[in-house]
Order: structure tokens, then C-alpha cells, then sequence
């Protein structure tokens, strides 16, 4: 039975429909929400067409990106230092510009979708929303946060992500949605008794999936320490506090006796390289070459002094000059986006080195405690193939990241998730060093080992195995989901309605 809803209510219900999607992800952890919320969505697109349809997903899509990076304007208002109207009119464009791929995507849904019930639910659904991730994963340098897969880390369904990725996960969410969708309309018992089994299957099917090991020993267990500095952002940057913010890391790495590897986080020396590297650099190889101490791995800026192009870089200290050069920079924080016209922003912000240079894709690895691993700075990890570059060579990951610019909002938790997935998917243990949180070690599952609160002066120490072997995904699901998510869409088209097609032409 349809319930009809008045055109005010049906647009009020999409917003808060929206505005439920983000529950599933971290802070909150629900992950059955992540079903709930496109089912309702599907319930409320069942009667509308055209533009009314458009209306109802683009007011989902505010719902959910309003609440899910709604910390866009903390960040940019409190430590960016725009003024509030500034900093929320940006976080207003930005969530409003997102929800065009929702608007899009019931559009498209209700316009050639309508007369197939199996093809609408278990065909173009899918295709359409995951093939809506991938275009937005990459568009316009790519937004690839709160993909529908990331909120199943923990959940049954999780170990699929070893074999096609977040994506892969995000399809089998949506498919099983789709197919509860069928279940509650009217269906003869035969195709319901299909569907049951359709449903059944598929969850037995990935379930061995979750206790999986795709790896194998590449050396002897690693101790590492991961330090947390827990500067404020206010201070960080300023000349008279340099020397205060080093003597923190340089203390705390003092009493990692046991460690063969420590880690500094994002930007920890808040200095470029050359001025600190006959200096406090120099003294750090001292220490590791006369004690045969741990390895160190840092991060601060690199300047090229021919050209005053600078980077955002990672720097393994045994081994002088090789970086790591950070690729894809925050728009508005790292670099300023579509010049000359963002300029007017750049007038009302005051953040230090906000017009970084990108590194090359093509990067050597670093290597650290006698392997060489995978590097990411920040807001990488949440970019699926390009963090996982130099797989399966590499035998662990590191990100460095500060995720101050968050504060308490439900950004950090969610970042954290993100990167949880790249462990996952690369069969690798992640070490994840911040300046404020959440610092933590990953197992190759994806599973959380330990971690520190946020917003304390502190280090994390513990136990990897360095690994060699690789996932399904690291030998080819990345690109085998987007190919099949085409090839899906395709034939979504193909057997679209044709009477919806021939009476618009009429």
C-alpha cells in the first residue's frame, strides 16, 4: 500500500532521509542505516517523475551532505579565519553542489526506470548511485568522502572489500537494498522466493570473506611508535612556538627505547627542510647511526629554492633527500581552486603555506625499518588507487595527517574510516600518525588495533608484521568494478523503458 504525501511533506521526508545517511558512518556506527536511507528513498521516488523527482533527490542529497560535511565551515571559519557568513556560504555551495549527483541520480532512476520493476531495483539502481560515486570520486579533482562501502568496515559484509574495494562494497549495498525494495511491493511468490534466495546467498557468500588473510610474513614483527603532538593549530605555524613544538616530538621520540620505527605526523616540524636539516635532521641521523636507534619518518615542508615551488612532504630521516611529495592537496586549505576567481576567498583567509605545489604520481617509495612502505599525507587516504601505489612492493602503509582543521566534529572519525578501508583493501597494516587525532594502527583487515583520543599529548606504540602478497583488489579489482559498474550501466540503457522514451518524443 502507497501512501500518497502532500508535495511539502514528500520534499520535508527526502531532507530528513538525507540527513539519516551519515549515521552509518563513523562517529555514529550504524550501519544498517546505510540500507534504511536509500530504501526510503526509493519509497519516496516511487510515485515521482521529472522534475518533482529531481526535487525529492536533490533535497536527500542536501539532508546528507548537510549533515555529513557540514564541519567544511568549522574548519575554514575557526582556523581558516574566514568570517562565519563566508566560511558557511562555502559550506552551503559546497553541500549544494553534492547534491546534484543525488538529484541526478533520481532523475535518471525515475525517467528510464519506471516499468521494470527488476531492472529499477536490482539493474539501474546500483548501477546508477555507484556509478554517481566513481563520477564523484573524480570530478573536479575528486570528492571521494562518505562513499556508501566505507560505512560496512565492521560490518558482515566487510572482507569483500579486500577483493573489489570500497566500490565493490557500495554495489553490494545497494543491490541488497534494491532487492528488499522488490520484497516489500507486490510480487508473485515465485520472483519472491527468488529474491529471498538472492538476498540469502549473497550474505553467505561474503561472510568467509571477513576472516580472509591475503598476505604473508615479509620479515620479522615491527615495533613502532606513533607520536601525537597535539599542537594547536593557532600556534602551530608561529616562528616564536617552532622550537616548543620540536622539543615535543624530539621528547617523546627520546623514550621510544624499543621502537624500530617512530613516526612524526603531518607537518610535526613546522619549518622547511632546509632550514632544519643541518640542524635538528642532522641530529636525528646522529642519534640513529651511533645508537642504532629507530628509524625515524617525519613530516615538513620542501622548498625548491630555484623555483619557490613548495610541498607538503613525508621524509624517511636515514635516508637523506628522498620524499614523498603529497598529490592531491585540500582545495581552500593546501591550494586555491579555479584562479583568478578564488582569489576573492584567499582575501579573507590567513592560513599558512596555502598555495602548496602537488608531487608527481610517479614517486619512488620510501622505505623505513628495512622495507619500504606506502605513503600518503592527510586527505590522501581517502583517494583508493593512488594511496595504494607501490603495491604490492610496499609491505605496510604509513599516513601522517593533522587533523586539527576537523576540531571535535564527526570529521575525524570519519577520516579515520576512510583509512581503515585502505588497509583493508590493500592487505596491509596502516600506521597513522596525527598531530591531534586519531592517531592508530590498522590490521590488514581493516580492523581498529588501537588508537589514541584526540586532543591529548601522547604516543601510541605497538606490533606490525611487515607483509608481501596481495589482494584481489590490488591485482585488479579497482578497475574491474568501475568496468563492470560501465558495462552495468550500459545495459541498464539498454533495457530501459521504451515507452517513456517514445511518449517524450511524441
Amino acid at each position: 500500500m502507497h501512501v500518497r504525501l502532500p508535495n511539502v511533506c514528500l520534499l520535508m521526508a527526502a531532507l530528513a532521509a538525507g540527513g539519516l545517511l551519515p549515521l552509518a558512518f563513523e562517529p555514529y556506527g550504524y550501519p544498517l542505516m546505510a540500507f534504511i536511507s536509500p530504501l526510503l528513498l526509493l519509497y519516496l521516488l516511487r510515485r515521482s517523475t521529472g522534475l518533482k523527482a529531481s526535487l525529492v533527490g536533490y533535497l536527500y542529497g542536501l539532508g546528507f551532505f548537510g549533515h555529513g560535511v557540514y564541519w567544511v565551515y568549522f574548519s575554514i571559519h575557526h582556523f581558516g579565519g574566514a568570517p562565519l557568513w563566508l566560511a558557511i556560504g562555502i559550506m552551503a555551495g559546497m553541500v549544494a553542489l553534492l547534491a546534484l549527483y543525488m538529484a541526478a541520480f533520481a532523475y535518471l532512476l525515475t525517467r528510464f526506470f519506471k516499468q521494470k520493476p527488476i531492472i529499477r531495483y536490482l539493474l539501474a539502481f546500483p548501477s546508477l548511485w555507484v556509478g554517481l560515486e566513481c563520477l564523484r570520486s573524480v570530478l573536479l579533482t575528486g570528492f571521494p568522502w562518505l562513499l556508501l562501502g566505507y560505512s560496512q568496515i565492521d560490518a558482515w559484509a566487510s572482507g569483500l572489500g579486500a577483493v573489489v574495494g570500497v566500490f565493490g562494497l557500495s554495489w553490494f549495498v545497494v543491490s541488497m537494498t534494491g532487492a528488499f525494495a522488490l520484497l516489500l511491493s507486490r510480487m508473485p511468490t515465485k520472483q519472491t522466493i527468488w529474491l529471498v534466495s538472492f538476498v540469502i546467498i549473497g550474505y553467505l557468500g561474503v561472510w568467509p570473506l571477513k576472516s580472509q588473510q591475503w598476505g604473508e610474513p615479509a620479515g620479522k614483527p615491527i615495533n613502532v611508535a606513533l607520536l601525537q603532538g597535539n599542537i594547536p593549530q593557532a600556534i602551530k605555524w608561529q616562528r616564536s612556538y617552532r622550537q616548543a613544538s620540536i622539543d615535543a616530538y624530539w621528547g617523546m621520540t627520546k623514550q621510544q627505547r624499543d621502537a624500530d620505527l617512530i613516526i612524526w605526523p603531518e607537518t610535526a616540524i613546522p619549518a622547511f627542510y632546509h632550514e632544519v636539516n643541518s640542524t635538528l635532521l642532522n641530529s636525528l641521523r646522529a642519534d640513529i647511526h651511533q645508537q642504532q636507534g629507530a628509524d625515524i619518518i617525519v613530516g615538513l615542508p620542501v622548498k625548491h629554492q630555484e623555483n619557490n615551488e613548495y610541498f607538503n612532504a613525508l621524509h624517511s630521516i636515514r635516508n637523506e633527500g628522498e620524499f614523498y611529495f603529497k598529490r592531491h592537496l585540500v582545495p581552500l586549505g593546501e591550494y586555491m581552486p579555479l584562479k583568478p576567481l578564488s582569489t576573492f576567498i584567499l582575501k579573507f583567509l590567513s592560513i599558512p603555506f596555502s598555495d602548496f605545489s602537488s608531487g608527481l604520481d610517479d614517486q619512488p617509495l620510501l622505505s623505513a625499518a628495512g622495507h619500504s612502505f606506502a605513503s600518503s599525507i592527510c586527505y590522501e587516504d581517502v583517494f583508493q588507487q593512488s594511496s595504494l601505489d607501490g603495491l604490492p612492493k610496499a609491505a605496510y602503509l604509513v599516513n601522517i595527517s593533522n587533523d586539527t582543521w576537523f576540531g571535535r566534529t564527526i570529521a575525524p572519525a570519519q577520516h579515520l574510516q576512510m583509512a581503515r578501508m585502505r588497509a583493508l583493501e590493500s592487505g596491509r597494516y596502516l600506521l597513522r600518525a596525527t598531530n591531534t587525532g586519531l592517531t592508530a594502527i590498522v590490521g590488514p583487515t581493516g580492523r581498529l588495533i588501537s588508537q589514541l583520543p584526540m586532543f591529548q599529548r601522547s604516543y601510541l606504540t605497538g606490533s606490525i608484521v611487515p607483509l608481501k602478497g596481495s589482494t584481489p583488489f590490488v591485482q585488479g579489482g579497482w578497475w574491474v568494478i568501475w568496468l563492470f559498474t560501465g558495462l552495468m550501466l550500459v545495459l541498464s540503457f539498454i533495457n530501459r523503458d521504451k515507452r517513456s522514451i517514445s511518449s517524450q518524443a511524441a
